[in-house]
């Protein structure tokens, strides 16, 4: 028996050959090397020291040509991946040993979904996993088919309401306001009312073309515009012929008045 300490995971192997027959594997800087010689065969480890975590294979062997199976591995400090937390700060940047804690706070007008704290496990884990930062002002709201909301802000504690178009009334919470990143209630929807008349083809194409007085922002118009569109069963081809004929209609009438 032999023992070689260097200061260099654990790597088992076991080779069916004399240990002469290879080459001597290289020192791996901060672990203890034990090799044994039994029965014709190699017992050899790498144990890494506290604090360091093995990188690389675990096993080698040593073929017929007296050459090993696989590269050395290495000890690296740290056992888990860098922390990182978009819009928040995790109480360690640098490298975090196994069986270490840290901690995470969010910055300013976020709010932290998940565990304020995490383990880094002996797997290269964190557990909990780690949380994310998210935002407490909220995205724009979403439109029920054949209805609206009124409001422009969606930040942190603003207000919206919805609306229904005419022939249709309202099932869910009509006002709604920001909490921490979520809107207080799910999403109503405008349920017809039946014996309504439904809107004729003219009228729904100028509650289509509504969407562009509504929303200033072009982008959002383009989205009310084309939801409307589709909500009211109508297409392009139907838009442009109602303006050609709405174009002659204004036509005709200018002519009159010049008469």
């Amino acid at each position: 028996m032999f023992l070689r300490v260097v200061c260099c995971v654990v790597v088992v192997w076991l080779v069916p050959a004399s240990y002469e027959s290879c080459p001597e594997l290289p020192p791996v800087e901060n672990s203890i090397f034990v090799a044994m010689k039994e029965e014709g065969q190699i017992l050899g480890i790498y144990v890494c020291i506290e604090g360091y975590h093995l990188v690389g294979e675990k096993s080698f062997t040593c073929n017929a040509s007296g050459e090993w199976n696989t590269t050395t591995p290495t000890c690296q400090l740290g056992h888990c991946p860098d922390p990182v937390l978009v819009n928040g700060e995790p109480s360690s940047l640098g490298p975090v040993n196994v069986s270490e804690k840290i901690t995470f706070t969010c910055n300013e007008n976020y709010i932290l979904k998940g565990s304020n704290w995490s383990q880094c496990m002996d797997n290269h884990t964190w557990m909990p996993p780690l949380p994310i930062c998210k935002s407490r002002d909220c995205g724009p709201p979403g439109n029920p088919a054949h209805g609206y909301f009124e409001g422009r802000d969606f930040n942190l504690g603003s207000n919206i309401t919805y609306h229904c178009e005419e022939g249709y009334h309202l099932v869910g919470t009509r006002d709604q306001r920001c909490i921490d990143g979520e809107w207080s209630s799910e999403l109503p929807f405008c349920e017809f009312i039946q014996g309504t008349p439904k809107p004729t083809p003219q009228t729904a194409i100028e509650k289509v073309l509504f969407a562009f007085q509504e929303d200033k922002e072009l982008c959002k118009a383009i989205q009310t515009f084309m939801q409307r569109l589709k909500e009211n069963g109508l297409t392009m081809e139907d838009l442009k012929y109602s303006l050609e004929i709405k174009k002659a209609e204004l036509q005709a009438r200018h002519s009159a008045m010049m008469l």
